[in-house]
């Protein structure tokens, strides 16, 4: 018999709770919610839901997908959603999945963000596709940070439609996404040495910069405007926040100054040079400037 358990990692009081139980409601028998330093005051009302059941986490957790595997070895369901608090299932998506159940292994959904109020519909944000619905055996979570999820056997994607995809209120105010920045950061950091591997700066500036340009370029954020070129940024700064942590942790090696000023400059000097690539290929440029670009580009 079919039994579907939902696993969530709550942490304080999340603002969209109540709508993300309230969306999974007609699709989970059962809810895992692991709590982080949540008031009582919520779990005691959380307990009135007769699926829920509450698992007390440690504190220390950096990220949910720390916990996800053990989260998932005690539901009692044959089928997994996971969904975060601050995402709302898609009502359209639960007949269908009910429909093609003993079809398919996993379920990928695109996902809808919102960020600061506004849904971010380029710039790598959309369609953003989330395996979040499976057979319980067909999906493991690896215990580390940004890890992509193991999986066997057949998937259904969702078609990119709104009303199939997850909607996520990602960020309300700058101060959030720092502060999940920041904690994501340190642990990255601590995860590289702690795995004994090394981080270059050389290896910083190609992600920071690949993560700029394909969000604001290629992705075409540019047509959100100010607000895509602020998040194309702040993606492009994690990458300096992971490699400074990273040196605090190696208690900053000597590196020769000579070899520091070479590798910035290569920072700038390809950034110049992918930015006037993109400029031209989208045409958002002018005709006299367009010509003192190729120039350049010819002398450099």
């Amino acid at each position: 018999m079919t039994k579907v358990s939902a696993v969530i990692v709550i942490k304080d009081n999340p603002p969209h709770l109540e709508e993300c139980l309230s969306s999974i409601s007609s699709l989970a028998d059962e809810i895992i919610l692991g709590c982080i330093q949540v008031e009582d005051s919520l779990k005691k009302s959380l307990s009135n839901n007769r699926k829920i059941k509450l698992i007390e986490l440690p504190p220390d957790i950096p990220f949910a997908d720390m916990v996800k595997e053990d989260l998932k070895k005690k539901a009692s369901g044959t089928h997994i959603l996971y969904i975060d608090p601050d995402e709302l299932f898609p009502q359209k998506a639960v007949e269908i999945i009910k429909d093609k159940l003993d079809l398919y292994d996993y379920f990928i959904f695109p996902r809808k963000n919102i960020m600061f109020g506004k849904w971010i519909n380029h710039s790598r944000w959309w369609p953003d596709p989330q395996i979040r619905f499976f057979k319980k055996e067909t999906v493991i979570w690896p215990a580390h940070i940004h890890p992509q999820p193991i999986v066997e056997g057949k998937a259904y994607t969702f078609e990119t439609k709104e009303e199939f995809s997850l909607t996520h209120y990602n960020y309300d105010t700058l101060d959030q996404y720092l502060e999940k920045a920041v904690r994501y950061a340190k642990a990255e950091a601590t995860q590289i040495v702690s795995e004994g591997k090394t981080l270059e700066l050389k290896e910083t500036i190609n992600k920071a910069l690949s993560e700029f340009i394909s969000r604001f370029f290629a992705g075409e954020g540019y047509k959100h405007g100010t607000l895509a070129f602020v998040l194309a940024f702040l993606q492009m700064m994690y990458y300096f926040i992971v490699y400074s942590y990273y040196l605090e942790l190696k208690k900053f090696p000597h590196v020769p100054a000579e070899n520091i000023a070479q590798t910035s400059r290569g920072f700038f000097s390809q950034g110049l040079r992918e930015t006037n690539f993109w400029l031209l290929k989208f045409n958002l440029i002018s005709g006299i400037e367009k010509i003192k670009i190729r120039i350049i580009n010819k002398l450099t």
